[in-house]
């Protein structure tokens, strides 16, 4: 049976996450719901990330094992092209590629990249609501000393939430490759790059980060936290799901993705 790797793009502003909930629309719930009515059977969807309510993805490779690939002729391409016009309009498929049997779009990932936008202005965006609206910064030039502290790896679970699950067991140290702020316009852009990310990791890193920008806080805070210092409070509030997305998730090999 062949098993095919999909990379979707979703807007995850209309979905309760993206691991399937009973009787809640996620991502996993919608794919699988579309892949299952194209083949003809029940099939399991199984991606890469698991992401909260609210965040986006450019990137969100997932796999499923098919009793056969539907059609004629070209038939991953026409798969595809099935499944995107089978998703509803807050989803799409990107690429799909053949992959081995045993191959796992959650196990395989080497590398995720994240990026969060914080627009910085006096009204609230409504052209681009994908962002988190912030009135004021009033040390922006102490983002980037922040986030330089986050490098390499280590233990930075004082900036996630625990899940009340299994998963609040795993390892906790993790290998941060980038973490660098840009700005855009009226927008702060924060890209992060590692091997893997905690419960609301990323989203505790921008909400503390924001908060010792707005001098409510001092970056030697900020530095305890990263240090470990369990003596010190959270810093601000973890920043909301909106200016999240999913930019990007490496595999080593990649797949030899067909785009669409």
């Amino acid at each position: 049976m062949p098993r095919v790797a999909f990379d979707f793009e979703f807007d995850g502003r209309g979905f309760c996450g993206s691991q399937a909930q009973h009787e809640l629309r996620t991502v996993q719930g919608e794919l699988t719901i579309a892949l299952s009515r194209i083949v003809g059977v029940q099939v399991v969807v199984r991606p890469a990330s698991r992401l909260d309510q609210g965040v986006s993805a450019e990137c969100f490779p997932a796999d499923a094992l098919l009793p056969h690939l539907p059609g004629a002729g070209n038939a991953l391409r026409n798969l595809g092209l099935a499944m995107a016009a089978e998703l509803p309009r807050d989803i799409t498929v990107r690429r799909v590629a053949l992959v081995d049997e045993r191959w796992n779009a959650q196990y395989a990932a080497r590398e995720k990249t994240y990026r969060y936008t914080v627009t910085v202005r006096g009204t609230k965006p409504v052209l681009e609501p994908r962002c988190w609206w912030v009135r004021r910064l009033d040390h922006p030039e102490r983002l980037q000393p922040m986030a330089d502290l986050l490098l390499g790896s280590r233990d930075l679970r004082l900036f996630a939430n625990l899940r009340h699950d299994g998963s609040d067991n795993e390892v906790r140290e993790r290998h941060i490759l980038q973490s660098l702020w840009q700005t855009q316009g009226s927008d702060l852009v924060f890209r992060i790059r590692g091997t893997g990310f905690l419960y609301k990791q990323i989203r505790g890193f921008v909400g503390a980060m924001i908060h010792v920008a707005q001098n409510h806080r001092g970056v030697d805070e900020f530095t305890g936290i990263v240090n470990g210092d369990v003596m010190i409070r959270r810093l601000g509030n973890i920043a909301p799901p909106d200016g999240l997305v999913l930019e990007q998730v490496v595999y080593e090999p990649e797949p030899d993705w067909l785009t669409l």
